[in-house]
């Protein structure tokens, strides 16, 4: 139960925050945050949970903002990069986000664990 909440309050924060400000990266000081809030018992722990609220954050954004205009510029990045569809290509994209997010809330647990 606390882990849900955790989860839920992460993507809450990083959904918020992704789309009203103008920076990309501002999932990684939340995750950061959260991590060094909530005693993870395990390196890898942290790392799968900062993942996870980075990835489904980034998947709810793009599909948020992809399926109103019909998938017409997403469609077309999928192309250029040669993915067979444009979910393809939010799959990968929000996976590197995710890792990104991943290894800012690993670091904030070898932080505190220091």
């Amino acid at each position: 139960m606390r882990i849900a909440v955790i989860l839920c309050l992460g993507i809450a924060i990083c959904y918020f925050l992704q789309s009203y400000l103008p920076i990309w990266w501002i999932f990684a000081p939340v995750t950061f945050i959260i991590s060094l809030a909530v005693r993870f018992s395990t390196g890898w722990r942290s790392f799968f949970y900062g993942l996870l609220i980075v990835f489904v954050t980034w998947m709810l954004l793009y599909l948020m903002k992809d399926i109103p205009n019909d998938q017409v510029m997403s469609s077309k990045m999928a192309n250029l990069f040669n993915f067979k569809n444009a979910y393809s290509l939010f799959i990968v994209i929000s996976l590197i986000m995710g890792i990104v997010g991943g290894l800012a809330s690993t670091a904030a647990y070898y932080i505190r664990k220091r």
